[in-house]
């Protein structure tokens, strides 16, 4: 029952992460009205000042380990509560 436990907790990971991504995308576009400069728009990410990428890596980075710590903390409490039954 522990690697079903473990197995969720990567699937809710890479969906909350996904979503996290989303969301920051999302939000860069309404804020700032262009599209965010990552990997996945290249041509914004080379046309965007350093100043700009800068901003944009540290939000979506901090973003990131929020969801990651989250994430591990449900997984733990799930395994926690496996082990018990």
């Amino acid at each position: 029952m522990n690697i079903v436990a473990k197995l969720l907790g990567t699937l809710v990971s890479l969906l909350t992460g996904w979503v996290g991504s989303k969301i920051i995308g999302a939000l860069w576009q309404k804020t700032t009205g262009e599209h965010p400069p990552s990997v996945t728009n290249p041509e914004k990410q080379q046309q965007a000042t350093l100043g700009k990428i800068l901003v944009f890596a540290v939000i979506s980075g901090a973003s990131a380990a929020c969801i990651q710590a989250l994430t591990k903390r449900w997984t733990r409490g799930l395994e926690r509560r496996v082990a018990k039954h």
